[in-house]
């Protein structure tokens, strides 16, 4: 089973970082997940809350590249930078309704991620579930925001794309979309997966990847790894390798 780092990796942290997603592979992670917004000057930028806290409730759509890199807030460049390739790389696109930054269909910041993978020579064809089920990693973007993530499959991208669903929608819908609009992954909640005892068998009968989020605990990670899930998207990737490697768990 994978494991990857949630927001890089929540602990130690900070998420969404240089620091976070370097911590995480350098620990052993096999991947991991970031998420990205647009920047008042259009450029893609990884932070996961739509406002920021200082000043109190300004939206990162309408703050500057300079002020946000001053938060420490980096560049989706920065990123792929210190990934480098090393196992999986999620970018999560951030549009959902009520935020400052939505705009589906219009998809500004799924199209704005389209062209940064295809200045960094990312064109080809898509890696199939065989290849990501032999490690082959690269970069897999996912939202919960469909139209997202199918205008970046029909970008003739060489990544992989996956539909993240809320917690209170089951696997099996989740499945059913995931397979009639030809991506590659369904990321769950986790409660939805360890809710449905047969959800990691539906996903391999659809040729679907199945990639829990978010587990917290050691418990989960091994509950979800003895359902026969794909992967795990978790805030302590560390903690969870050693304990998915102990014998005694």
């Amino acid at each position: 089973m994978e494991v990857l780092g949630h927001r890089g990796s929540r602990v130690p942290g900070p998420e969404n970082t240089v620091e976070a997603v370097d911590a995480a592979l350098s620990a052993g992670a096999d991947g991991v997940e970031i998420d990205i917004r647009r920047s008042a000057d259009g450029d893609l930028v990884c932070v996961h809350d739509a406002r920021l806290s200082r000043p109190a409730g300004r939206a990162v759509i309408r703050s500057s590249t300079e002020v946000l890199r001053a938060r420490g807030i980096p560049l989706l460049d920065e990123i792929i930078d210190v990934w480098a390739g090393r196992g999986r790389l999620i970018c999560e696109i951030k549009n959902q309704p009520g935020q400052p930054d939505f705009d589906a269909p219009r998809e500004r910041t799924a199209q704005a991620l389209v062209e940064r993978l295809r200045a960094r020579g990312l064109t080809g064809p898509r890696p199939t579930v065989a290849e990501l089920d032999a490690g082959v990693g690269g970069i897999t973007v996912s939202s919960f925001d469909w139209f997202a993530i199918e205008a970046v499959r029909d970008a003739d991208l060489a990544v992989a794309t996956a539909f993240l669903t809320m917690p209170r929608m089951s696997v099996s819908g989740g499945l059913g979309y995931v397979r009639s609009a030809g991506h590659t992954e369904l990321h769950p909640h986790t409660g939805a997966v360890l809710g449905a005892a047969d959800a990691a068998a539906r996903a391999r009968e659809a040729g679907v990847r199945l990639v829990t989020w978010t587990v917290t605990s050691v418990e989960a990670a091994r509950a979800l790894r003895d359902a026969g899930v794909t992967g795990v998207i978790c805030d302590d990737p560390l903690e969870v390798r050693r304990a998915l490697a102990d014998p005694a768990g």
